[in-house]
Order: C-alpha cells, then sequence, then structure tokens
C-alpha cells in the first residue's frame, strides 16, 4: 500500500486550520486506498488526529522552527519511508523543503506566496488564487514551477459536505451560528456573546449558536453567561459541523477554512479577519457576493457594533441571503479533497 505523510501543526497560536485540512485530505486518501500517518511538533491535536484512526508522531520540537527538527524527522521519514510528503506550515524554509524532496514526492499547500517553493505539486484552494501570481514569482526568482492545484475546486472539506440537498433560505432568520477558529485568539466569543447580549434588538430575537473549540480560552466564563440566557447555546466536541450549520440561517465566522464549510452547506454570512493571512479570503468572499466582511476585529473602530449592524440588515433581507446561499454553494461542491488526492496520486504515478 502506498503510504502519504503529513507534515502539519495546530496550537492555541496558530489554530487548528492546518492539522483539519490536512485529515480532510488524509480521509479521502485512505478511502482511496492509500495509508496516511501524521507528524506534528507538538501534542496540542495527538488526540484529534487519532480519534479520526491516524497515527500521530509528536515530535516535540518547535514549530515555529522547522529547520531545527531534521534530527527527529529524518528519524520519523526513515521509519515510515512515505512515498509522498504534504507539508502545511507557514514556517517552512526553501532548504527544508528542498532536503524533504530528497526522501519523496512533495506536496504543500500554500496560501501565502511567500517565496518559489521547491516541491512537485504545490495547492492553493483559496478563493483568491491566481496562476498568474505563481507565474510571476517562480519567474522572478528562476524556479522551476511546480504542478499547481488551484482554486475552490479544491477545497479539501470533510465528505460531511457532499450535499446534494440544502434546506431552502427561510424568510426569518432564526438561528445564527457563530465561529470563532479553532484558538480564539482575540478572545471573540466572549466579545461577540456580551455585545449580542448587549444589542436590545439582537437579543432573544435569535438563537446564537457559538462553537467552543478545545483551545477556547474563555470557556468558563461563556458558559457561565449563556447558562443565564434561553437563546444562547454552547456547542462543544462537534461530530458532524455540516447538520448544524444546515440548521442555522447565518453565520458569523472569522475568514478561515469555515468559510468553505458554511459555502457547501449555503449558510450566508458575515465574515471578519483576525490574522493577517486571512484578509484576501474576506476580501474574495465580499467581492464575489457570498460573504459580508466586516473588517479586522483587531484594528476597526466600532468592530462589534458593525457586526451587529449587519447581522440585522441580512435578518431584514431574505433575497440576499437567497442569493449568498445559492453563490456560496457554486463555491465549493465537498469533493475538494478527493480531486486533490486522485490528481496527486495519478500525477505522482504512486
Amino acid at each position: 500500500m502506498k503510504k502519504i505523510l503529513f507534515r502539519a501543526d495546530g496550537n492555541a497560536s496558530i489554530g487548528a486550520g492546518h492539522i483539519m485540512r490536512c485529515l480532510s485530505i488524509g480521509e479521502a486518501a485512505r478511502e482511496l486506498g492509500l495509508e496516511c500517518v501524521y507528524v506534528t511538533a507538538d501534542p496540542s491535536f495527538e488526540r484529534v488526529i487519532q480519534d479520526r484512526g491516524f497515527s500521530c508522531t509528536v515530535m516535540n520540537t518547535l514549530y515555529s522552527d522547522m529547520n531545527s527538527e531534521w534530527t527527529v524527522l529524518d528519524s520519523v521519514l526513515n521509519k515510515y519511508q512515505p512515498d509522498a510528503v504534504f507539508i502545511d506550515s507557514y514556517h517552512v524554509t526553501p532548504d527544508y523543503l528542498k532536503r524533504l524532496g530528497t526522501y519523496g514526492k512533495t506536496i504543500y499547500l500554500d496560501d501565502v506566496l511567500a517565496f518559489a517553493y521547491p516541491v512537485d505539486v504545490l495547492i492553493n484552494y483559496n478563493i483568491y488564487a491566481d496562476r498568474r501570481d505563481y507565474e510571476a514569482l517562480y519567474s522572478r526568482e528562476h524556479a522551476a514551477m511546480p504542478r499547481l492545484l488551484l482554486g475552490t475546486r479544491y477545497v479539501p472539506l470533510r465528505k460531511e459536505f457532499q450535499r446534494s440537498e440544502i434546506p431552502p433560505v427561510r424568510a426569518r432568520m432564526e438561528y445564527v451560528l457563530v465561529s470563532v477558529g479553532g484558538a480564539d485568539p482575540e478572545r471573540m466569543a466572549l466579545k461577540f456573546l456580551n455585545s449580542f447580549i448587549q444589542d436590545k434588538e439582537l437579543a432573544g430575537r435569535c438563537q446564537f449558536h457559538f462553537i467552543l473549540n478545545s483551545l477556547e480560552p474563555d470557556r468558563e466564563e461563556i458558559r457561565e453567561i449563556a447558562a443565564r440566557h434561553s437563546w444562547i447555546f454552547l456547542h462543544e466536541n462537534v461530530r458532524c459541523m455540516s447538520e448544524l450549520m444546515l440548521k442555522c440561517d447565518a453565520a458569523i465566522s472569522a475568514a478561515g477554512s469555515t468559510l468553505y464549510e458554511l459555502s457547501a452547506c449555503g449558510v450566508p454570512a458575515i465574515t471578519y479577519v483576525l490574522a493577517d493571512n486571512q484578509i484576501p479570503g474576506a476580501l474574495g468572499f465580499a467581492e464575489r457576493g457570498i460573504m459580508v466582511n466586516a473588517g479586522d476585529c483587531r484594528t476597526k473602530p466600532d468592530f462589534l457594533a458593525g457586526v451587529c449592524r449587519e447581522l440585522k440588515l441580512l435578518a431584514a433581507d431574505a433575497p440576499r441571503r437567497k442569493e449568498m446561499s445559492r453563490k456560496g454553494r457554486q463555491t465549493a461542491d465537498g469533493i475538494g479533497a478527493e480531486r486533490i488526492v486522485r490528481e496527486v496520486k495519478d500525477g505522482q504515478n504512486f
């Protein structure tokens, strides 16, 4: 059986996105008969990976200094001898990728165009991915361009997001999903919660369903506040995210991979930026009329008031929500992970 090794990290500083999209690809690869193993710097997501049925090697190294992990990684690579390695990290260097290439085929998941990555296959599934940007980058650095898999056809969503039927958009907006990412570094869950309670037009008008991830820093305070308000619901350890999304009429979400999940489920959303790498995605979704971009929560004055205002505008405009839902469904169809594996598998002849 051919083997793929995934090298990715997740923790309280960088969130869960790198790990979760690699898990989606791994699940698709497993269904296509490939063996998958995972390697991480620290144990933050070891249990999550194991719960999905994969082995996970924790190196106990520093995720932000990948060049220093080679003493450990070399033995891991020699142990597993993978046919291909997927790398998903902002902390790779050209030397790291070149050295990794001596062990087998290399596939890199990118969304920042930091440098001309010396890999065999490069994937950028984001809504703003443009081949011309890569052609200019590799030409400027006089480097050989890898095979490119670009655009939302390659969004690596879990199989649960392969939906043939989506509930129709309701005239009244009753259920609102709130997602703040894997780690919530800006403590947005608590800020949103207090803002909704203080807004007289929103408080009690809708049910707000908050997703609390394992790294949420304000978990206990949020639980205490929610217990006092019957219209606030908390969801922890969600096993089937698509089911929860499909029950909601709208969502508020940071501009990460959750936007593609919401799109696949046809849920109109207000998105916002909490990290620099999210800026292009927030702009891309807004420009196409799929999401409302509320701006950067770190710097925008009256950000929370703006989100509440946009939410009330969406509640009053069912035709707009219907059109956002339609455009979202056209953006993500849920089978991007399978496309990635099939194209990498066929292109690399393994």
